[in-house]
């Protein structure tokens, strides 16, 4: 993004991105006071406050072309935490809606031109301008910015096309650059309980013998990217995580086997389309914007409809020192649970956003949705007598950026910040809980004690369950739990008594050897994602000569 005016920043505030509306009398300001500004990023000529007072703390963020640090306006943003440069020099004239990105580089406040789209573009420049962001290499870990404007137009046409070969090999080697790095950033693969590396190596073969057949079930009845909308109307049905994971863990079993001398790199290649494009066409139209990982969009998810986030939002509670501790122990135990529940995996916890927060425009919200805390769509065995007080939980969880350095979410759906307090800067937070047919209710602050007390007793209860298993018990357990990930998409498209969900005679094969030893199970999962001499964990498909 070109720099197109540079100013001083009244304090450090984080990216922010929004539409130009120029502000030129109080009639303006008097025409806006209805209407919701927080993606608005107010132009105006001096540095005076008064002129903006009444809707001051409602905009995302003001470009001023006169004043210095000690001007009022200079002043009162920074009390509202509204981003805003002052004594800023445009390179031109900024009409009104233009896109633009507030940003600071080095202390300097700089003014980008944001993406802004071309309704009249063809859809086949779009077409080839998205390939030639995926067959781009990135970073160190994989990150390019996404300079692609895909207008609901030009996605309808995206899903729309073919998989060829070499698109096919386009998509694979771009997945594969991506999760690369993200496995060497995360934590070691180990569990007291849960023998890990084993379960995750046979899952993901399992994945990879088994997938094709369940999707072109599911396909044929509802097709991915009506499933992708579908799943976009509101929180706590299927999180962007198990959609990733449709995708990147099918890939992760062929990778295993071919390491293994099990598979060759161009066999069941149409088996292989049928699982990617299933992935890509059910990522396009979950996502919305055209990207396909947290990464691609600058580590953020914000899939949800900003209308969906601001009732959640709204219905929050403002946190005092009582209400914020019970708000870290209603996370940590459900937390703790969740990881329990899905076998010592992060899959049941999905954060989305950052979105943001309606009349607040300095603020953000997270939504963070507790997938499964009962009997559910996954139909896991160890759950089928289980009594939480909720099938599910979603937080509303609404801080300030500027708190923080570094912020990011990641493809596995976890926030990471620097401070690494996420929750000690949440200043406002509302929590759902979700019972079996789908019905909500908002949970009251003092409600969070007594919903964290009958978790606990569930976690007790499932904790005993899993100790009594013996280790070849826990791995299929485990091996059962990510095996299911197809499950709530065929309940969705009503096709779950259709298929098939046991587990191949082909995986069964591959144990006890070598997916009982674990130094075996992590010598082939790690040499096959990590320590291979590719540039990404995943094999062409086919030879661009073949």
């Amino acid at each position: 993004m070109s720099v197109i005016g540079k100013g001083t920043p009244s304090y450090t505030f984080t990216r922010t991105t929004g539409r130009v509306r120029n502000f030129r009398s109080p009639q303006d300001v008097i025409e806006s006071l209805d209407t919701d500004l927080g993606s608005t990023i107010a132009l105006v000529a001096s540095g005076g406050t008064t002129f903006l007072s009444p809707i001051l703390g409602q905009l995302g963020g003001i470009v001023c072309l006169d004043g210095t640090l000690r001007s009022h306006l200079a002043i009162v943003s920074r009390e509202f935490e509204v981003p805003c440069l002052v004594g800023t020099d445009l390179t031109g004239e900024l009409a009104d809606g233009t896109e633009i990105v507030l940003d600071i580089d080095d202390g300097a406040g700089v003014v980008r031109a944001g993406a802004e789209p071309d309704s009249t573009a063809p859809a086949q420049d779009v077409s080839a301008a998205w390939w030639s962001y995926v067959r781009r290499v990135g970073d160190e870990i994989a990150v390019k910015d996404f300079d692609v404007q895909v207008t609901p137009e030009a996605l309808d046409a995206l899903l729309a096309e073919e998989l060829t070969d070499d698109r096919l090999d386009d998509l694979v080697q771009h997945m594969g650059r991506a999760f690369k790095p993200e496995m060497t950033r995360r934590s070691g693969f180990t569990s007291e309980l849960f023998p890990m590396l084993p379960y995750m190596s046979l899952s993901v073969i399992e994945d990879f013998h088994s997938y094709a057949e369940r999707i072109a079930v599911i396909d044929a009845a509802v097709p991915a990217e009506e499933l992708g909308r579908r799943l976009r109307e509101g929180p706590n049905r299927v999180s962007p995580l198990w959609i990733w994971m449709i995708g990147y863990h099918y890939l992760c079993g062929r990778e295993c086997l071919i390491r293994m001398g099990k598979l060759g790199r161009d066999e069941r290649r149409e088996e292989i389309r049928t699982v990617v494009d299933f992935w890509r066409r059910l990522t396009l139209a979950h996502r919305g914007d055209g990207t396909l990982d947290y990464k691609d969009a600058g580590f953020t998810n914000r899939y949800l409809p900003q209308p969906v986030v601001d009732e959640l939002a709204d219905a929050g509670t403002v946190l005092d020192p009582a209400t914020s501790k019970a708000l870290k122990r209603l996370n940590a135990t459900v937390s703790g649970y969740s990881f329990l529940y899905f076998c010592d995996s992060r899959v049941g916890i999905c954060d989305s956003g950052p979105y943001p927060r309606r009349g607040a425009a300095a603020r953000r919200t997270i939504v963070r949705d507790y997938l499964s805390l009962g009997p559910s769509a996954w139909a896991y065995p160890w759950a089928e007598d289980l009594e939480p007080p909720f099938a599910g939980l979603t937080m509303a969880l609404t801080f300030d950026p500027a708190s923080f350095r570094e912020f990011e979410i990641n493809d596995w759906g976890t926030t990471f910040t620097e401070p690494d307090q996420l929750l000690a800067s949440v200043t406002e937070a509302a929590v759902f809980g979700y019972r079996a047919d789908g019905s909500r209710e908002l949970l009251p602050p003092e409600a969070w004690p007594e919903v964290a007390a009958a978790i606990s007793k569930q976690h007790m209860t499932l904790y005993q369950r899993f100790a009594a298993m013996d280790r070849r018990e826990r791995i299929f357990a485990a091996t059962r739990m990510y095996t299911s990930g197809l499950r709530p998409f065929a309940a969705l498209a009503g096709v779950t008594d259709s298929i098939d969900w046991s587990i191949s005679d082909d995986t069964l094969a591959l144990y006890p050897e070598p997916f009982d030893d674990d130094d075996q199970a992590a010598a082939i999962f790690g040499t096959a994602l990590v320590a291979n001499d590719m540039p990404g964990s995943f094999s062409p498909v086919h030879s661009r000569d073949s």
